[in-house]
C-alpha cells in the first residue's frame, strides 16, 4: 500500500511537471496586453541608440523620460548596456514610447547598489532636464535607432 502512495504522487508530480512545462512560452497577444494595461493600447514609436562619454559609448548610463516640460518624476527610466545601447520600452521590451516631444536625464552609476541606488559620477550634472536641455522627439510611425547622446564632462 505505500509503494502505492509512492506511485501515485510520481504520476501527479510528474502530470504537474509537464503542465507547467506548457507554461513556459509567454503570451504577448495583442489581446493579452491590452487586457493587462487595461484597455486599448497606445501607438508606440521604437526609439533607441548610444549613450556616450566624451566621445566613448558608455555602459551603465541610466536614462530617464519626462514628458514635456514637466521635471517632476520620469515617466519612463532605460539604462545603457555594455556597448553604450539603450532602448525605451512601453508594453514590451525595445517596443518604444509615445509620440510626442519629451526631456531627458542621465545619471552614470556603473556599479549599482542591489536596490539600483549608487554614486552619479556625473555628480548630478545631467540629471535635472530642465537644465541639460536634452530633447527627444517622437513622431507617429517614424521608429529611431540612432537617438544619440554625448554627454560632455570635461
Amino acid at each position: 500500500m505505500k509503494l502505492h502512495h509512492v506511485v501515485m504522487a510520481c504520476l501527479v508530480g510528474l502530470v504537474s511537471f509537464s503542465g507547467c512545462m506548457n507554461d513556459n512560452k509567454k503570451d504577448v497577444s495583442k489581446e493579452r496586453l491590452k487586457s493587462m494595461a487595461g484597455g486599448e493600447l497606445k501607438e508606440v514609436v521604437a526609439i533607441g541608440g548610444v549613450v556616450s562619454i566624451n566621445g566613448s559609448p558608455a555602459a551603465g548610463v541610466n536614462l530617464f523620460l519626462y514628458r514635456g516640460g514637466n521635471a517632476g518624476s520620469p515617466i519612463k527610466e532605460c539604462r545603457t548596456d555594455e556597448d553604450g545601447k539603450y532602448c525605451w520600452s512601453t508594453y514590451l521590451a525595445c517596443d518604444g514610447v509615445e509620440p510626442g516631444t519629451y526631456l531627458v536625464g542621465f545619471t552614470h552609476i556603473p556599479n549599482p547598489k542591489k536596490n539600483g541606488t549608487g554614486v552619479d559620477l556625473f555628480k548630478g550634472k545631467f540629471q535635472d532636464p530642465t537644465k541639460n536641455k536634452f530633447e527627444l522627439k517622437v513622431e507617429a510611425g517614424a521608429p529611431d535607432d540612432d537617438v544619440n547622446y554625448d554627454l560632455v564632462t570635461k
